[in-house]
């Protein structure tokens, strides 16, 4: 696989370049997302310099967006395709450790976790589920629970603050935390600012 291995490349000589100017700077890396063309686990298997060796970083980043509850006790959500949602969290940082990535807690990085969200309220044109502002809430409170309490579970960041505007098919997404102009604060945004 290609784009793994180009990205090892570009990953290793940023994290050298940053580290040169300041070496306390923090470099994220991997950021890869629940599914897709190359799931998580086969982007980490592949994450390799031409030597064979891993690209540096500090800490993996990961969007680990789902349409279940939050919860690291639950079973893989694709165990032969190798896919990684919240839930899947646990699996996806062994993957890292035995794919040879050393930094931080049980010598794995530790998950900076860069977007998360559950759209509200009705269809929309980018994923094909969606749930109500309450549950929105409460998964999002679950979910900041998750983090707060795994060590080795470095952020939890949300996108994005404000639902999408209105579309003329009406299939904007509401993945924020508030009402696309501002006006209403949504039940989520009280879970995670208190999160």
């Amino acid at each position: 696989m290609r784009a793994p291995e180009k990205y090892a490349r570009m990953l290793d000589a940023c994290y050298e370049a940053l580290k040169r100017v300041d070496r306390h700077d923090l470099v994220i890396g991997g950021n890869s997302f629940t599914s897709g063309h190359i799931s998580p686990r086969n982007w980490i298997r592949y994450m390799r310099l031409p030597d064979g060796r891993r690209p540096r970083m500090d800490l993996y980043g990961h969007n680990p967006y789902t349409n279940r509850r939050p919860d690291l006790s639950q079973s893989l959500i694709a165990p032969p395709a190798g896919y990684a949602d919240f839930s899947d969290l646990d699996a996806l940082h062994r993957w890292l450790g035995r794919s040879g990535f050393r930094r931080g807690p049980a010598g794995r990085p530790r998950l900076f976790l860069s977007e998360f969200s559950f759209p509200t309220d009705h269809p929309n044109f980018e994923t094909n589920f969606y749930v109500t502002q309450d549950l929105q809430a409460r998964w999002t409170a679950r979910a900041l629970r998750e983090a707060r309490r795994t060590p080795w579970i470095a952020t939890l960041g949300w996108f994005s603050l404000l639902d999408d505007p209105p579309r003329s098919d009406n299939l904007e997404v509401n993945r924020g935390l508030m009402t696309y102009d501002g006006r209403k604060r949504k039940p989520a945004f009280y879970a995670f600012r208190d999160g």
